[in-house]
Protein backbone atom coordinates (compact mmCIF):
# COMPACT_ATOMS: atom_id res chain seq x y z
CA UNK A 1 0.00 0.00 0.00
CA UNK A 2 2.75 2.44 0.93
CA UNK A 3 4.55 1.69 -2.32
CA UNK A 4 1.35 2.43 -4.27
CA UNK A 5 0.90 5.75 -2.46
CA UNK A 6 4.57 6.64 -3.14
CA UNK A 7 4.23 5.99 -6.87
CA UNK A 8 0.95 7.91 -6.98
CA UNK A 9 2.68 10.92 -5.43
CA UNK A 10 5.46 10.79 -8.05
CA UNK A 11 2.92 10.53 -10.88
CA UNK A 12 1.00 13.51 -9.47
CA UNK A 13 4.18 15.58 -9.34
CA UNK A 14 4.96 14.69 -12.95
CA UNK A 15 1.61 16.14 -13.97
CA UNK A 16 2.85 19.58 -12.93
CA UNK A 17 3.79 20.76 -16.39
CA UNK A 18 6.08 23.62 -17.24
CA UNK A 19 3.72 26.13 -18.85
CA UNK A 20 4.14 28.34 -15.78
CA UNK A 21 7.95 28.55 -15.82
CA UNK A 22 9.12 31.89 -14.48
CA UNK A 23 12.72 31.47 -13.26
CA UNK A 24 15.40 29.41 -15.04
CA UNK A 25 18.99 28.76 -13.99
CA UNK A 26 21.57 28.01 -16.69
CA UNK A 27 24.81 26.53 -15.37
CA UNK A 28 27.82 27.29 -17.54
CA UNK A 29 25.69 30.03 -19.06
CA UNK A 30 28.57 32.31 -20.05
CA UNK A 31 30.00 29.73 -22.42
CA UNK A 32 29.33 29.09 -26.09
CA UNK A 33 26.05 27.17 -25.87
CA UNK A 34 24.90 28.96 -22.73
CA UNK A 35 25.30 32.44 -24.19
CA UNK A 36 23.40 31.44 -27.33
CA UNK A 37 20.68 29.84 -25.19
CA UNK A 38 20.31 33.00 -23.10
CA UNK A 39 19.75 34.99 -26.28
CA UNK A 40 17.17 32.55 -27.60
CA UNK A 41 15.25 32.48 -24.29
CA UNK A 42 15.38 36.26 -24.03
CA UNK A 43 13.82 36.50 -27.51
CA UNK A 44 11.14 33.84 -26.93
CA UNK A 45 10.13 34.18 -23.29
CA UNK A 46 9.66 36.59 -20.43
CA UNK A 47 11.43 34.23 -18.00
CA UNK A 48 13.78 35.53 -15.35
CA UNK A 49 17.19 34.10 -16.32
CA UNK A 50 20.01 33.39 -13.90
CA UNK A 51 23.45 32.22 -15.02
CA UNK A 52 26.21 30.65 -12.94
CA UNK A 53 29.67 30.17 -14.42
CA UNK A 54 33.15 29.74 -12.97
CA UNK A 55 34.52 31.83 -15.88
CA UNK A 56 37.34 29.42 -16.71
CA UNK A 57 36.21 29.52 -20.33
CA UNK A 58 33.03 31.60 -20.11
CA UNK A 59 32.97 35.38 -20.20
CA UNK A 60 30.37 37.52 -18.35
CA UNK A 61 30.18 39.98 -21.24
CA UNK A 62 28.70 37.16 -23.35
CA UNK A 63 25.37 37.62 -21.53
CA UNK A 64 25.77 41.14 -20.17
CA UNK A 65 22.37 42.78 -19.69
CA UNK A 66 20.54 39.58 -20.61
CA UNK A 67 20.68 37.58 -17.38
CA UNK A 68 21.56 37.75 -13.70
CA UNK A 69 25.15 36.45 -13.61
CA UNK A 70 26.72 34.71 -10.62
CA UNK A 71 30.42 33.90 -10.80
CA UNK A 72 31.30 30.67 -9.04
CA UNK A 73 31.63 26.89 -9.23
CA UNK A 74 28.14 25.39 -9.28
CA UNK A 75 29.57 22.25 -7.70
CA UNK A 76 30.41 24.19 -4.54
CA UNK A 77 27.61 23.80 -1.95
CA UNK A 78 27.44 27.49 -0.98
CA UNK A 79 27.27 28.63 -4.61
CA UNK A 80 24.73 25.95 -5.50
CA UNK A 81 22.48 26.81 -2.57
CA UNK A 82 22.47 30.47 -3.61
CA UNK A 83 21.79 30.05 -7.31
CA UNK A 84 18.98 27.47 -6.90
CA UNK A 85 16.92 29.71 -4.67
CA UNK A 86 13.50 30.38 -6.22
CA UNK A 87 14.28 28.52 -9.46
CA UNK A 88 11.62 26.56 -11.42
CA UNK A 89 13.94 24.83 -13.91
CA UNK A 90 17.65 24.21 -14.40
CA UNK A 91 19.53 23.75 -17.67
CA UNK A 92 22.81 22.12 -16.63
CA UNK A 93 25.46 22.92 -19.23
CA UNK A 94 28.46 23.30 -16.91
CA UNK A 95 31.05 20.53 -17.22
CA UNK A 96 34.59 19.66 -18.04
CA UNK A 97 34.65 19.67 -21.80
CA UNK A 98 36.07 17.31 -24.34
CA UNK A 99 37.34 13.81 -24.88
CA UNK A 100 41.02 14.78 -25.04
CA UNK A 101 41.18 16.62 -21.69
CA UNK A 102 39.33 13.77 -20.00
CA UNK A 103 41.95 11.28 -21.19
CA UNK A 104 44.72 13.60 -19.97
CA UNK A 105 43.10 14.14 -16.54
CA UNK A 106 40.28 11.67 -15.75
CA UNK A 107 40.08 12.72 -12.08
CA UNK A 108 39.33 16.33 -12.98
CA UNK A 109 36.82 15.16 -15.55
CA UNK A 110 34.99 13.01 -12.96
CA UNK A 111 34.79 15.86 -10.47
CA UNK A 112 33.64 18.38 -13.08
CA UNK A 113 31.15 16.08 -14.81
CA UNK A 114 29.70 13.17 -12.84
CA UNK A 115 30.17 14.62 -9.35
CA UNK A 116 28.97 18.11 -10.21
CA UNK A 117 25.90 16.76 -12.02
CA UNK A 118 25.00 14.67 -8.96
CA UNK A 119 25.38 17.68 -6.67
CA UNK A 120 23.17 19.87 -8.85
CA UNK A 121 20.52 17.15 -9.07
CA UNK A 122 20.53 16.74 -5.29
CA UNK A 123 20.30 20.50 -4.88
CA UNK A 124 17.29 20.56 -7.20
CA UNK A 125 15.62 17.85 -5.14
CA UNK A 126 16.11 19.62 -1.83
CA UNK A 127 15.12 23.04 -3.23
CA UNK A 128 12.00 21.76 -4.98
CA UNK A 129 13.12 22.59 -8.53
CA UNK A 130 10.66 20.94 -10.91
CA UNK A 131 12.62 20.39 -14.11
CA UNK A 132 16.28 19.55 -14.76
CA UNK A 133 17.64 19.50 -18.32
CA UNK A 134 21.04 17.82 -18.56
CA UNK A 135 23.55 18.42 -21.34
CA UNK A 136 24.85 14.98 -22.19
CA UNK A 137 26.81 13.97 -25.29
CA UNK A 138 27.09 11.40 -28.02
CA UNK A 139 30.34 10.43 -26.30
CA UNK A 140 28.20 8.64 -23.71
CA UNK A 141 27.29 6.02 -26.34
CA UNK A 142 30.76 5.29 -27.68
CA UNK A 143 31.80 4.01 -31.08
CA UNK A 144 28.72 2.34 -32.54
CA UNK A 145 27.38 1.96 -36.05
CA UNK A 146 25.23 4.97 -37.03
CA UNK A 147 22.50 5.98 -36.77
CA UNK A 148 22.75 6.36 -32.99
CA UNK A 149 19.47 6.14 -31.10
CA UNK A 150 18.40 6.14 -27.47
CA UNK A 151 18.00 2.35 -27.17
CA UNK A 152 21.58 1.46 -28.15
CA UNK A 153 23.60 0.00 -25.28
CA UNK A 154 26.08 2.70 -24.28
CA UNK A 155 29.77 1.80 -24.19
CA UNK A 156 31.73 5.05 -23.76
CA UNK A 157 35.35 5.11 -24.91
CA UNK A 158 36.53 8.08 -22.85
CA UNK A 159 36.22 9.33 -19.26
CA UNK A 160 34.25 12.27 -20.65
CA UNK A 161 31.70 9.92 -22.21
CA UNK A 162 31.55 7.83 -19.04
CA UNK A 163 30.87 10.95 -16.96
CA UNK A 164 28.01 11.95 -19.23
CA UNK A 165 26.54 8.45 -19.01
CA UNK A 166 26.70 8.64 -15.20
CA UNK A 167 24.80 11.92 -15.40
CA UNK A 168 22.10 10.34 -17.56
CA UNK A 169 21.74 7.48 -15.08
CA UNK A 170 21.34 9.83 -12.14
CA UNK A 171 18.76 11.84 -14.08
CA UNK A 172 16.70 8.70 -14.60
CA UNK A 173 17.16 7.69 -10.95
CA UNK A 174 16.02 11.08 -9.65
CA UNK A 175 12.98 10.94 -11.93
CA UNK A 176 12.10 7.44 -10.77
CA UNK A 177 12.85 7.89 -7.06
CA UNK A 178 11.94 11.51 -6.40
CA UNK A 179 9.62 12.60 -9.21
CA UNK A 180 12.03 15.26 -10.49
CA UNK A 181 11.27 16.07 -14.14
CA UNK A 182 14.67 15.28 -15.62
CA UNK A 183 15.60 15.21 -19.29
CA UNK A 184 19.00 14.24 -20.70
CA UNK A 185 19.97 15.63 -24.09
CA UNK A 186 22.79 14.00 -26.03
CA UNK A 187 24.26 16.86 -28.01
CA UNK A 188 25.84 16.12 -31.34
CA UNK A 189 28.75 18.30 -32.51
CA UNK A 190 27.61 21.87 -31.94
CA UNK A 191 29.02 24.84 -33.84
CA UNK A 192 28.12 28.46 -34.45
CA UNK A 193 28.76 32.06 -33.31
CA UNK A 194 30.23 32.87 -29.88
CA UNK A 195 32.51 29.80 -30.04
CA UNK A 196 35.84 31.63 -30.28
CA UNK A 197 37.24 29.91 -27.17
CA UNK A 198 36.49 26.38 -28.47
CA UNK A 199 39.73 26.08 -30.41
CA UNK A 200 40.03 22.32 -29.82
CA UNK A 201 36.84 21.78 -31.83
CA UNK A 202 37.03 21.32 -35.59
CA UNK A 203 34.79 24.14 -36.81
CA UNK A 204 36.16 27.08 -34.80
CA UNK A 205 39.70 25.82 -35.30
CA UNK A 206 39.28 25.51 -39.07
CA UNK A 207 37.60 28.91 -39.45
CA UNK A 208 40.16 30.73 -37.32
CA UNK A 209 43.08 29.16 -39.15
CA UNK A 210 41.54 29.77 -42.57
CA UNK A 211 40.88 33.45 -41.80
CA UNK A 212 44.54 33.82 -40.85
CA UNK A 213 45.65 32.06 -44.03
CA UNK A 214 47.11 29.11 -42.09
CA UNK A 215 46.90 25.40 -42.96
CA UNK A 216 44.08 23.29 -41.50
CA UNK A 217 44.89 20.19 -39.43
CA UNK A 218 42.80 17.02 -39.36
CA UNK A 219 43.48 14.29 -36.80
CA UNK A 220 43.02 11.07 -38.78
CA UNK A 221 42.43 10.63 -42.49
CA UNK A 222 39.42 12.95 -42.66
CA UNK A 223 36.89 10.21 -43.39
CA UNK A 224 35.70 10.18 -39.79
CA UNK A 225 32.22 11.68 -39.55
CA UNK A 226 30.11 13.71 -37.15
CA UNK A 227 26.54 14.96 -36.96
CA UNK A 228 27.05 18.74 -36.88
CA UNK A 229 24.23 20.86 -35.47
CA UNK A 230 24.05 24.65 -35.63
CA UNK A 231 23.79 26.21 -32.19
CA UNK A 232 20.44 27.92 -32.82
CA UNK A 233 18.86 24.57 -33.66
CA UNK A 234 20.36 23.00 -30.56
CA UNK A 235 19.10 25.82 -28.32
CA UNK A 236 15.64 25.38 -29.80
CA UNK A 237 15.80 21.74 -28.67
CA UNK A 238 16.82 22.81 -25.17
CA UNK A 239 13.95 25.29 -24.99
CA UNK A 240 11.49 22.61 -26.05
CA UNK A 241 12.90 20.30 -23.37
CA UNK A 242 12.26 22.88 -20.65
CA UNK A 243 8.61 23.22 -21.67
CA UNK A 244 7.71 19.69 -22.85
CA UNK A 245 5.06 17.65 -21.03
CA UNK A 246 5.31 14.05 -19.80
CA UNK A 247 8.96 13.38 -20.67
CA UNK A 248 10.44 12.90 -17.18
CA UNK A 249 13.44 10.56 -17.14
CA UNK A 250 13.79 10.48 -20.92
CA UNK A 251 16.97 10.70 -22.99
CA UNK A 252 16.97 12.44 -26.37
CA UNK A 253 19.47 12.64 -29.21
CA UNK A 254 19.78 16.22 -30.53
CA UNK A 255 21.42 16.48 -33.91
CA UNK A 256 20.41 16.68 -37.56
CA UNK A 257 20.50 13.01 -38.70
CA UNK A 258 23.04 14.11 -41.33
CA UNK A 259 26.54 12.59 -41.37
CA UNK A 260 29.37 14.87 -42.54
CA UNK A 261 33.05 13.97 -42.75
CA UNK A 262 35.70 16.15 -41.14
CA UNK A 263 37.34 16.55 -44.55
CA UNK A 264 34.04 17.87 -45.97
CA UNK A 265 33.84 20.37 -43.11
CA UNK A 266 37.36 21.58 -43.86
CA UNK A 267 36.54 21.99 -47.55
CA UNK A 268 33.27 23.86 -46.84
CA UNK A 269 35.15 26.17 -44.46
CA UNK A 270 37.75 26.92 -47.14
CA UNK A 271 34.94 27.86 -49.53
CA UNK A 272 33.14 29.97 -46.92
CA UNK A 273 36.32 31.88 -46.12
CA UNK A 274 37.40 31.98 -49.79
CA UNK A 275 40.89 30.64 -49.21
CA UNK A 276 43.04 27.84 -50.65
CA UNK A 277 44.99 26.94 -47.51
CA UNK A 278 46.32 23.39 -47.35
CA UNK A 279 44.75 20.58 -45.33
CA UNK A 280 47.26 18.54 -43.31
CA UNK A 281 46.62 15.18 -41.66
CA UNK A 282 47.85 14.29 -38.16
CA UNK A 283 47.69 11.02 -36.15
CA UNK A 284 44.23 10.06 -34.92
CA UNK A 285 43.46 10.98 -31.29
CA UNK A 286 42.80 8.32 -28.66
CA UNK A 287 39.29 7.87 -27.29
CA UNK A 288 37.43 9.43 -30.21
CA UNK A 289 34.67 7.68 -32.12
CA UNK A 290 35.10 7.15 -35.86
CA UNK A 291 31.61 7.69 -37.26
CA UNK A 292 28.64 9.47 -35.74
CA UNK A 293 25.13 10.27 -36.92
CA UNK A 294 22.08 10.36 -34.69
CA UNK A 295 18.46 9.35 -35.12
CA UNK A 296 16.36 12.29 -33.90
CA UNK A 297 12.96 10.67 -34.49
CA UNK A 298 12.23 10.44 -30.75
CA UNK A 299 13.00 14.14 -30.23
CA UNK A 300 10.90 15.02 -33.27
CA UNK A 301 7.98 12.96 -31.96
CA UNK A 302 8.01 14.00 -28.30
CA UNK A 303 9.63 17.45 -28.41
CA UNK A 304 8.55 18.57 -31.89
CA UNK A 305 12.25 19.13 -32.57
CA UNK A 306 13.08 19.89 -36.22
CA UNK A 307 16.49 21.46 -36.99
CA UNK A 308 16.43 23.73 -40.03
CA UNK A 309 20.00 24.99 -40.64
CA UNK A 310 22.00 22.86 -43.08
CA UNK A 311 25.73 22.58 -42.45
CA UNK A 312 26.77 24.70 -45.45
CA UNK A 313 24.52 27.57 -44.37
CA UNK A 314 25.51 27.20 -40.73
CA UNK A 315 29.22 27.29 -41.53
CA UNK A 316 28.73 30.39 -43.68
CA UNK A 317 26.93 32.13 -40.79
CA UNK A 318 29.65 31.06 -38.37
CA UNK A 319 32.46 32.25 -40.64
CA UNK A 320 30.70 35.60 -41.00
CA UNK A 321 30.57 35.98 -37.22
CA UNK A 322 34.28 35.20 -36.97
CA UNK A 323 35.03 37.78 -39.66
CA UNK A 324 33.12 40.40 -37.70
CA UNK A 325 34.93 39.48 -34.51
CA UNK A 326 38.32 39.71 -36.23
CA UNK A 327 37.42 43.17 -37.55
CA UNK A 328 36.65 44.57 -34.07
Amino acid sequence: MWADLYLFEIDARRRIYMSDVQRVLITGGCGFIGANLVRLLRDRTDWSLRVVDDMRTGRPEMVEGLADVVEGDVGHPAVLDRVLEGVDAVVHLASETGVGPSVENPVRDFEGNAMTTFRVLEGCRTKGVRRFVFASSGAAVGDVTPPIHENIVARPLSPYGAGKLVGEAYCQAYAGSFGLDTIALRFSNVYGPLSAHKMKNAVPSFISLALRGEDLHIYGDGTQTRDFIYVDDLCDGIFRSVTADAVAGEVFQLGTSVETSILEIAEIVRDAVATDVAINFEPRRAGEVYKSRVDISKATRLLNFNPTIAVKEGLARTAEWYRGKAAT
